[in-house]
């Protein structure tokens, strides 16, 4: 199976139906024509462009129609899609480009200050740099499929991720990979034929995938631009979906919002929420006001929607929060969960590295065999986050692995210091990162965020620290921030945070 036979299946499937919605223009397209539309981009990338399968189309927009046909499109004309972040800088996004060794880098309006400042560096590494509007396909009225036979083995997208910690590297998906991950989404959500979903959230590395799987479950898809509060509550508003994505992030900021503008969430029957575990008091906030909507997804760019917990289990989590904290449920169809310590599977209920194996796990980094193989053995993927299995099967996320402190040459795991300062009842969320010391290695460093209205200062959180936590556990530099820097998939950025703390040379508490 590959990406353009699930797009043909879908427009004869779905003749009559609406699969998308561009809430900046209004514009609607039928399945028929959004898929003619994507063919449309195949043809055309392949007759603007000397490639050969195989080779790398890299693509930096936002999430616009155009950016989803082009997705979509350079997949299926059987070349490898690079999405880029826009929130790159200029090198690092170089950086990216060169590692792919893309051909082509095709980008939306808004980015063309940046493109030509890279023009130089671009044509040095014979890399054909052209606005994506200009191959911006539109509908045919006399219809095409794809232009060539794409094979399940051949890789359909690049997705480069520094996960939370380390230097950025590239994912290899298959088309037989995210056939795969589309599989496990379909059979994880509820059937969704005519359901709406409201996406306000980008389109790399891999979310259009989870777009797709809305889109061949008969879904129609609103497409919001970026997020903003105030107009997300607009566009619930205006178009009444069932269902979004968002980042806890975007709950706070949504929250913040909420004492002063009225809004109409009734429509709303399941946001989907990233694998980054919501403080108990924020949950309690959310459903407060979006009912127990909430289901989350856990899976990694490397192996996505690997377990699933639906929205009727937040029952469960409202009658014990803390004790439910990193829930994120049993796995998908196709992925299998195991917890190993290095040697062995370990019983439930015993904390370990996550494991995963099944056809959604990538083949690979990107021209790195080494650490390939070190992350990939006997079929496991190693994750490098720790967890445990419970009697019925669900995984419960409990930190990184490799996001160990060790400061003074004893160890501190960042989660038992973050519940800590999220007991405090003024405290929103927090972040643990360890932060290089000449004397101890490491010291200890937490951001955190205060709760709307709430007067919270450093002090207050040192006594509490005190109190409950050994001396070589308790922060030494704390940093207050309206929001924790997080990834496309709710993570929090470890490398963002340690950033920040230095940067605006947060209080030290010795």
């Amino acid at each position: 199976m590959n990406i353009p036979t699930l797009l043909e299946q879908a427009g004869r499937t779905w003749p009559d139906r609406c699969a998308l919605i561009d809430a900046d223009s209004g514009r609607r397209y039928g399945f028929p024509e959004l898929v003619r539309a994507i063919f449309g981009f195949s043809h055309r990338l392949l007759a603007a462009f000397d490639t050969r399968p195989g080779d790398r189309i890299a693509l930096l927009g936002d999430a616009t129609p155009d950016f989803l046909f082009a997705d979509y499109g350079v997949m299926s004309a059987g070349r490898v899609r690079v999405s880029l972040d826009p929130a790159l800088d200029p090198a690092e996004l170089l950086a990216q480009l060169r590692d792919s060794e893309a051909r082509v880098l095709l980008y939306c309006p808004p980015y063309s200050a940046r493109i030509e400042a890279l023009g130089p560096d671009l044509e040095a590494c014979g890399i054909d740099a052209r606005p994506l509007e200009s191959l911006a396909p539109a509908p045919d009225p006399a219809g095409s499929g794809p232009p060539i036979p794409c094979e399940p083995d051949w890789i359909a997208a690049l997705n480069y991720t520094g996960g939370t910690t380390g230097t950025p590297k590239a994912v290899v998906h298959t088309h037989a990979t995210y056939c795969a991950a589309l599989h496990n989404i379909a059979k994880a959500r509820r059937p969704w034929t005519g359901d709406r979903m409201l996406n306000v959230r980008p389109l790399w590395p891999i979310a259009a995938i989870s777009l797709l799987a809305h889109l061949l479950q008969g879904g129609t898809l609103i497409l919001g631009s970026h997020f903003d509060p105030r107009r997300f509550l607009e566009l619930v508003e205006r178009y009444r979906p069932t269902c979004t994505s968002l980042v806890p992030t975007h709950l706070v900021r949504i929250l913040r919002l909420l004492p002063d503008v009225r809004a109409d969430l009734g429509s709303l029957s399941c946001i989907e929420i990233g694998a980054a575990a919501m403080p108990p008091e924020l949950f309690e906030q959310a459903v407060s006001v979006f009912g127990p909507v909430f289901s989350v997804i856990y899976g990694l760019t490397e192996a996505p929607w690997t377990c699933y917990r639906p929205p009727p289990a937040a029952s469960e989590l409202l009658a014990d929060p803390a004790g439910t904290l990193g829930l994120v449920g049993p796995a998908t169809d196709l992925a299998e969960v195991a917890i190993g310590d290095g040697q062995a599977r370990l019983p439930p209920g015993t904390t370990g590295e996550v494991l995963i194996r099944g056809p959604h796990v990538m083949r690979g980094y990107w021209n790195q065999p080494e650490l390939t193989a070190a992350v990939i053995e006997d079929g496991w993927f190693h994750t490098g986050d720790l967890g445990c299995l419970d009697v019925q099967g669900r995984l419960r996320i409990q930190g990184r692995a490799k996001a160990v402190i060790r400061t003074g040459g004893k160890s501190v795991q960042p989660d038992e210091v973050e519940q800590v300062l999220c007991s405090h009842p003024w405290v929103l969320e927090a972040a643990v990162v360890g932060v290089a010391d000449p004397e101890w290695g490491e010291i200890v460093a937490a951001a955190v965020v205060a709760r709307p209205g709430a007067r919270l200062n450093g002090e207050e959180l040192a006594a509490l620290c005190r109190e409950r936590l050994s001396s070589h556990k308790r922060p030494k530099r704390m940093l207050f921030m309206d929001a924790l820097p997080r990834s496309h998939y709710g993570k929090v950025l470890t490398r963002k945070v340690q950033d920040a703390i230095a940067a605006y040379g947060a209080v030290r508490r010795d």
